[in-house]
């Protein structure tokens, strides 16, 4: 009898592991299939988007839907896990002035909080796409990049970016740069030095622009070639304080005989 009791209670255990354990690869599966459904519904407007972008070589149209299909992955994506982010450089300046992509742009820019970086992390340690995968920089917490390392070995081909939201295949991929609630020159200075109202990010040649906060937040949800995104408050003054304030209503590079080059 006891034989008989032991014996049941064993199977009684094997069943319920098996039930919980068959949970977890549902649910797993269920978040990976949402991913793909989401993308695949949606990628007949990425086509119809294309036929209103302009094209001057024969390369633009198939870059500019890697380009799309990889920002439209990337949205679903920070959506599907909560992740807090905004469009910017030159991503953002296509909105400020074509409300989507820049003709002639080769990438996709967007912004975090480099305190956010570790939602990167443990989701880079999902198998969460066949296609897409995410890499991070292994000296993100250095907030200045110029004393980080490239880790070619690992795939990590950059050091300005935090992380990156890679195509697997065609090797596009979603530049994740940082932004912090210091000044990142004072960043060896003691907390009490670094706090500070204003955000800074990267401008250009290496410079930093410690802006007001409030031109970043609230983040507003906005279309990018009718790709629904994270917008910063007020995108303008990030184009016109980077680029200039005629970046804000025109572009600086045009098509001249099948090639972009840069308006005079």
């Amino acid at each position: 009898m006891q034989h008989q009791q032991k014996y049941f209670w064993i199977c009684v255990y094997g069943l319920c592991t098996l039930f919980l354990f068959s949970i977890l690869i549902y649910d797993h599966y269920r978040s990976y299939s949402n991913f793909y459904d989401q993308l695949t519904t949606e990628t007949v407007s990425i086509e119809k988007v294309l036929e209103h972008i302009p094209i001057c070589t024969p390369k633009d149209r198939p870059r500019q839907r890697n380009l799309l299909t990889m920002l439209q992955a990337w949205s679903h994506l920070a959506e599907q896990h909560h992740i807090p982010y905004w469009i910017s450089y030159g991503t953002l300046v296509g909105y400020v002035q074509r409300r989507g992509l820049l003709p002639h742009d080769l990438d996709v820019d967007i912004i975090m909080m480099s305190d956010d970086t570790p939602q990167l992390i443990k989701l880079s340690q999902l198998n969460f796409s066949s296609d897409y995968e995410i890499k991070v920089q292994p000296q993100w917490y250095i907030a200045n990049h110029r004393y980080r390392s490239y880790f070619r070995k690992e795939g990590i081909h950059f050091v300005a970016p935090n992380a990156r939201f890679i195509h697997r295949k065609t090797q596009y991929h979603v530049d994740i740069f940082p932004a912090y609630d210091f000044h990142p020159l004072y960043a060896n200075k003691s907390i009490e030095d670094k706090q500070s109202e204003n955000l800074a990010i990267q401008a250009l040649r290496n410079h930093w622009l410690s802006y007001p906060r409030n031109w970043t937040y609230p983040l507003e949800t906005c279309y990018f070639s009718e790709i629904k995104v994270l917008c910063p408050a007020q995108p303008e003054k990030f184009v016109a304080t980077i680029y200039g304030s005629n970046a804000v209503r025109k572009s600086d590079t045009r098509c001249v005989q099948g090639r972009w080059v840069a308006a005079i």
